[in-house]
């Protein structure tokens, strides 16, 4: 029998005869690294490194600059960010066409403005026998003021810098059957909530949708917790895109509820001096930190 140290003397004889393929270093893994604004330590303006940091497309861009402001600067019929098919969602006034200004507008999408009442509801904000007034801050067409008085407003305040906003509002209102519903304030929206003439009974239901590169978020929030207007239970929603990062949960007496992704808009819900009146008005810290 053939030894077995013969054997393995064999094999290496005739392995030499080979040439060895070389031995390949293991692939190296390129990371593409994206960058974000370092995160503030307080306030709107931070960045949420979850987030990546893209521009808001030009349609947006369009949109959102200087809403209800510039009537120089028009969409042209047709091109994306044209307010079409404004209607009255839900309510008394369910299915009713809006007019829309003719001015550069972004209105609130349909489908966020549904959720956004869907949200609401579900919050008792409209549950008897509360007598909801409400405040429509950037009203533009009034789209959402009118969606609540549908929905069993008590009243609502169209607020907008435009009058040109502020007159299609009032004429949605009418057209509606609201007449004696509403009233309408063409002025700054930081002015008129610290105007203590529209104190009257006060605000139950807040609702902010500014142009989005016009705005600073912090001052705006920052007016908005100062002001005179707000009943305690006042619920504040404010629009914003995701591209800001995340709300801060507490802001002076306003405390974090919601906070709504869709798309890349967002909504932030607070309740302003919560009394426990409402039962669903329960801070939730942990919605500030992830979309929901």
């Amino acid at each position: 029998m053939v030894s077995s140290a013969l054997l393995l003397a064999a094999y290496a004889v005739v392995c030499d005869g080979f040439q060895r393929a070389p031995i390949r270093d293991a692939p190296t893994r390129h990371r593409r690294v994206q960058h974000c604004a370092e995160p503030s330590e307080k306030g709107w303006s931070r960045a949420d490194a979850k987030i990546k940091q893209r521009p808001i497309p030009r349609h947006r861009r369009l949109a959102n600059k200087q809403a209800s402001r510039k009537q120089s600067e028009r969409l042209k019929p047709g091109e994306k960010g044209t307010p079409t098919k404004l209607r009255v969602i839900a309510g008394t006034a369910r299915g009713r066409k809006l007019e829309s200004p003719e001015t550069l507008l972004r209105p609130m999408m349909g489908k966020v403005r549904e959720a956004l009442f869907s949200t609401l509801v579900s919050l008792g904000v409209f549950r008897a026998p509360r007598q909801v007034r409400h405040m429509d801050a950037f009203c533009g067409s009034g789209s959402v003021g009118v969606e609540a008085l549908s929905r069993g407003g008590a009243g609502c305040v169209f607020v907008d810098l435009s009058p040109d906003a502020c007159a299609v509002a009032a004429r949605n209102a009418e057209t509606c059957g609201f007449s004696n519903k509403y009233e309408t304030c063409p002025r700054d929206v930081a002015a008129a909530l610290n105007d203590e003439a529209l104190r009257g009974p006060g605000l139950d239901l807040l609702t902010l949708t500014p142009p989005y590169e016009e705005i600073d978020y912090d001052e705006l929030m920052a007016s908005v917790a100062s002001s005179p207007l707000l009943n305690a239970d006042c619920v504040v929603v404010v629009e914003y895109p995701v591209e800001r990062g995340k709300p801060p949960f507490r802001i002076g007496e306003l405390v974090g509820v919601r906070n709504r992704r869709y798309g890349r808009t967002a909504l932030a819900f607070y309740a302003f001096k919560p009394s426990g009146a409402l039962e669903a008005l329960r801070p939730r810290p942990e919605e500030f930190e992830e979309f929901s």
